[in-house]
């Protein structure tokens, strides 16, 4: 609760402390509390539960709503006291005002009037989804590595392995990686995971062989396939759909980057824009 309730604070402080206003409330609302002559709102309260559900991804208990009006109260309480003092008559504090106003009032034209635009076809997305096989790997790969610093010591231990050499003894021995006391065992992988110098290797390999040395950032790797296993229809189906909401939020966000773009470009035709950066 702590936790929450702290949290909570920072994002009604970034917000700009901006849920409640006046003492305007309209017949309708219903009033929570009252703080002086501020009115706080079952709106003002939905407004930053919405906020924390939406930062954490699950729903508030009753308990966590209660700690959040209080936090309203507390704002309410320190508010006030900053306009009895006139601290919103400071310059800086207009300033940060007219910007929260104009970025909050710009997202609400996203919202309202671009964001209704944005519409997918499933065949959009069936595309991409097929130009694009390894968004839903099909198998995990577990690997174990050598990783040294020099060529002439990948080179020897390579010609050690061809010789029959144990790869988990070797890795023990040479390897400069933390896994080195594992016996090399980097882990399960899928398409995707790896460095692209590492993945090309990994996925060429048949269990039971190994890579020639590899050279990477680090050093010289020489990979070895212990295992692979291919994903069961479930865990397929599973994943594929999880990746298909994702596309869908990342192609929505894309469309709605270039609607947003060419309505600036149309709104600057129509508005007349002028810069100053000599005083920066």
């Amino acid at each position: 609760m702590k936790r929450m309730v702290l949290y909570s604070v920072v994002i009604f402080i970034i917000t700009g402390l901006s849920v409640f206003g006046a003492s305007k409330v309209f017949p309708e609302e219903k009033i929570l509390a009252r703080v002086g002559e501020t009115a706080i709102t079952q709106d003002d309260l939905n407004i930053l539960v919405k906020r924390y559900e939406t930062a954490r991804k699950q729903n508030l208990s009753l308990d966590e709503k209660k700690a959040l009006l209080n936090i309203l109260v507390n704002t309410a309480l320190i508010s006030t006291e900053a306009e009895r003092e006139k601290l919103d008559q400071k310059p800086e504090f207009k300033a940060e005002l007219r910007m929260l106003k104009n970025d909050l009032l710009a997202r609400e034209y996203v919202v309202t009037k671009i964001d209704p635009l944005v519409a997918f076809k499933d065949e959009e997305i069936d595309e991409i989804m097929r130009k694009n096989p390894n968004l839903v790997p099909k198998e995990t790969r577990t690997l174990r590595e050598i990783l040294v610093k020099t060529e002439k010591e990948a080179h020897e231990i390579y010609q050690e392995l061809k010789k029959g050499a144990d790869f988990s003894k070797m890795a023990m021995e040479k390897s400069v990686a933390e896994t080195r006391s594992k016996g090399g065992l980097k882990g399960a992988f899928t398409q995707g995971q790896l460095h692209p110098s590492l993945e090309a290797a990994a996925f060429r390999l048949k269990v039971g062989e190994f890579s020639q040395p590899i050279k990477t950032g680090e050093g010289f790797t020489i990979l070895y396939l212990v295992d692979r296993k291919a994903k069961s229809p479930e865990e397929i189906k599973t994943v594929e759909k999880k990746v298909r909401e994702k596309v869908i939020q990342l192609e929505k966000k894309k469309k709605i980057e270039l609607l947003v773009q060419q309505k600036v470009e149309e709104l600057k035709q129509k508005t007349k824009v002028e810069t100053y950066s000599d005083p920066l």
